[in-house]
């Protein structure tokens, strides 16, 4: 097998980084009390007695490497930073932490940065926004490797690194200018064994070093509305909180592989007491909610203590999804079947990342074959391709428990689940059967197991001794149990008492929330017995174009966190088959709306855009 090779060495601060692609071991070896520190890099081959292949050696050669950083903050955004910066606390022992280097946010930068003492050293690691590395680490240290120096660095990119440039007159203001600053780039994707040599390295070094800190630079959820990066935010703070470093690449963040150095290198040195000192959102930090397209952050601290577990999982649901008819025919004028999903999808399909679980209705059969015969304008069939998108975009699980599934007949629909199946996205629910087998799937996330189940009660009635075993079965293996159902009459803004008795009945038998679909319009939502029900979340992709209420949807965040929830609450616009995210007045008419239909003791929460649980 061959070799490939990645040489990373460091002492006393100094960083060395080479070629990271296609290693697959790296480990540190330190030699205490020597102050030397020994990077080793290779691939076994199969046989062999599993020792490293290349080993290298360094001795530091420590400069002033203040010259090298950039200055993108302006004298006076600093000074007001200072001036109005919180009276932060870190607890004892703090060693690391982390800041955002989006300037709107300085204010939080320099109270975090101020509350913790005056190190000697502080190696600070942000992501290479510009691709300036190289290779997937690059530090401007003199470092030798044999006496050689194999690799060395453009001093003049440090400068053009936004985040290294936001963040040095921080630090040099702060803590002065005799602090020695250590930059270290990291490209925002590099890989897990990338950023297991880094960690490890700086964790040897903090122990070497008792008055060095660690400072790790990201920024959270990016170009989307502040709402929707409120709610990507509980999972990366969770992420954050439990040091789970492991689960990163589930976050909506700019820089994972800077979040994964900082949380390795926290659980090596038993950081686990972690404080999240601020959320905040550029959009209301500058007063402005119109806008789609915000940056959070998140400001913490990590300090000895226990780990905790991770308590959230998070579902986005979305409502029913038809792909056929005018839909069709818009993606085809289009050219590409993303059409439906490009607005609402936001920059890097960041609306479809940042939770654990994203789960829609597909409203038939995906099918190149009619099985029965033409009903005309309510008959479907979608073209396969489609699930293609779907699941690059995010989706992880699909109802089929509609009044639709059965449009090409029964062999279809089973050739529906298969191919939704083979698509890599997990298929529930049917148009008749609902026993465990057809109405469940289990997904395991973090740690946790969700049962999600779909019924259909639209041109059937509901089995309900098969529903609730399914239910029982369901509580019986997961930690929660969500139901999808597709109910109720159309076009209609309230719930029949036939909706509400069987929400009520679902929740009796314990599953934590139920949310509806297929009256085409948004619905009330209730809290019963400290759950959630949404009645219907209306339309997400469909081609109803003759009524307001048609093409005005809702779209459904859960937060599960044992007996707690959060439902949050995303009202869309249909325009053309594209879903849209509402902003600023138009957001808050139709949740003003909502509230309206709902029980008024709901209506402050609802208008807020979150229902929470009093637990």
């Amino acid at each position: 097998m061959k070799n490939h090779w990645l040489l990373m060495t460091a002492l006393g601060g100094g960083l060395l980084c080479g070629l990271g692609a296609g290693f697959l071991w790296m480990s540190l070896i330190f030699n205490a009390p020597s102050d030397q520190l020994a990077i080793m890099a290779g691939q076994d081959e199969p046989g062999t007695d599993n020792q490293p292949k290349v080993q290298a050696s360094v001795k530091p050669v420590i400069k002033d490497y203040t010259h090298l950083l950039g200055d993108s903050l302006s004298p006076s955004l600093l000074e007001s930073a200072v001036q109005a910066k919180h009276d932060w606390r870190v607890a004892p022992g703090t060693r690391i932490i982390l800041v955002p280097h989006h300037l709107v946010a300085a204010r939080e930068i320099v109270s975090l940065i101020s509350a913790v003492p005056q190190p000697k050293r502080v190696y600070l690691t942000v992501p290479d926004h510009f691709g300036a590395c190289r290779y997937k680490i690059c530090s401007p240290m003199d470092l030798t490797v044999d006496g050689q120096e194999p690799w060395p660095q453009n001093q003049t990119e440090y400068q053009k690194e936004l985040a290294l440039s936001a963040l040095a007159p921080i630090i040099r203001h702060v803590w002065g200018e005799e602090v020695e600053i250590v930059p270290i780039m990291v490209w925002p994707e590099a890989g897990e064994e990338v950023t297991r040599s880094l960690s490890d390295l700086l964790s040897a070094r903090l122990r070497l070093e008792p008055e060095s800190v660690l400072i790790g630079s990201i920024d959270a959820s990016h170009y989307l509305p502040a709402e929707a990066a409120d709610f990507h935010d509980r999972l990366t703070v969770d992420v954050i909180k439990a040091l789970a470093y492991k689960e990163v690449e589930s976050t909506e963040i700019d820089a994972p592989s800077v979040l994964r150095i900082v949380l390795q290198a926290a659980r090596d040195l038993e950081l686990g007491r972690v404080t999240v000192h601020a959320q905040t959102n550029s959009l209301r930090l500058m007063q402005a909610e119109l806008s789609q397209d915000s940056t959070s952050h998140i400001s913490a601290s990590f300090s000895p203590g226990a780990v905790q577990d991770q308590q959230n999982i998070t579902l986005l649901l979305v409502g029913d999804m038809m792909f056929d008819r005018n839909v069709a025919d818009r993606s085809a004028r289009a050219g590409s079947m993303d059409y439906p999903l490009e607005r609402i999808r936001g920059a890097e399909d960041r609306f479809f990342k940042g939770q654990d679980l994203v789960i829609g209705n597909l409203e038939g059969p995906v099918t190149t074959k009619r099985g029965a015969p033409d009903k005309g304008e309510v008959d479907f069939m979608f073209d396969p391709k489609v699930l293609e998108v779907l699941k690059q975009v995010g989706f992880d699980a699909l109802s089929q428990a509609n009044n639709h599934t059965y449009d090409q007949g029964k062999v279809e629909a089973q050739s529906s689940r298969l191919a939704i199946a083979e698509a890599g996205i997990k298929v529930f629910g049917d148009q008749v059967l609902d026993d465990a087998e057809n109405a469940m799937t289990m997904v395991e996330r973090r740690g946790r197991k969700i049962a999600l189940l779909a019924f259909n009660t639209t041109d059937n009635p509901l089995d309900k001794q098969a529903a609730e075993q399914a239910v029982k079965s369901a509580l019986e293996q997961a930690d929660y149990a969500v139901v999808y159902i597709h109910w109720g009459n159309e076009y209609q803004a309230k719930p029949h008492v036939s909706q509400v008795d069987l929400a009520h009945w679902l929740i009796d038998l314990g599953v934590d929330a139920v949310i509806g679909s297929h009256p085409h319009w948004m619905q009330s939502v209730e809290v019963y017995k400290e759950r959630p029900i949404a009645y219907s979340l209306g339309n997400f992709i469909f081609d109803q174009d003759w009524s307001k209420e048609t093409n005005l949807g809702l779209v459904v965040g859960l937060v599960l966190a044992g007996e707690a929830w959060e439902m949050h609450l995303f009202p869309i616009q249909i325009d053309k088959s594209q879903p849209l995210l509402l902003t600023g007045d138009a957001r808050r008419l139709r949740l003003e709306y909502l509230a309206s239909i709902s029980h008024e003791n709901l209506s402050f929460q609802i208008k807020n855009g979150v229902i929470r649980s009093i637990k």
